[in-house]
């Protein structure tokens, strides 16, 4: 079953088996961010404009659950672990006070919330 970003259940949606290597190869065709900032316009650029609109106007209890549910991706597809380092210092930047308890995918999704919501409401039209 497919959710929707509030994590409802989406009727008549197929996950297809081995979807998951779609990640990789989308993974393969753009350059890893080095930036917090960069982070957040990439996962934005990913976002069809409707769900851009749902995650701006979560609320606290509901952007939690929908970081408990991609925090995994957001650290495999930007390689967190694996050596972007330059990711992981510009991330515990922001949080100079106490690495060991920040959770970059934790700081990135707040990053895309906080862009999110200064452009809420803002039509662009191509």
């Amino acid at each position: 079953m497919a959710y929707n970003l509030l994590f409802e259940p989406v009727k008549n949606t197929k996950i297809k088996k081995g979807s998951h290597t779609i990640m990789f190869v989308r993974k393969q065709r753009y350059r890893m961010p080095k930036t917090l900032d960069d982070a957040a316009e990439k996962v934005i650029s990913d976002l069809p404009g409707g769900h851009q609109e749902i995650l701006s106007r979560m609320t606290d209890k509901q952007f939690q659950r929908f970081y408990e549910k991609v925090a995994k991706f957001i650290l495999d597809d930007f390689d967190l672990w694996l050596g972007n380092e330059e990711l992981l210092r510009s991330c515990y930047s922001t949080h100079p006070d106490d690495n060991s308890t920040c959770d970059p995918a934790k700081i990135i999704l707040d990053r895309v919330r906080e862009k999110l919501q200064e452009i809420a409401g803002i039509v662009i039209i191509t």
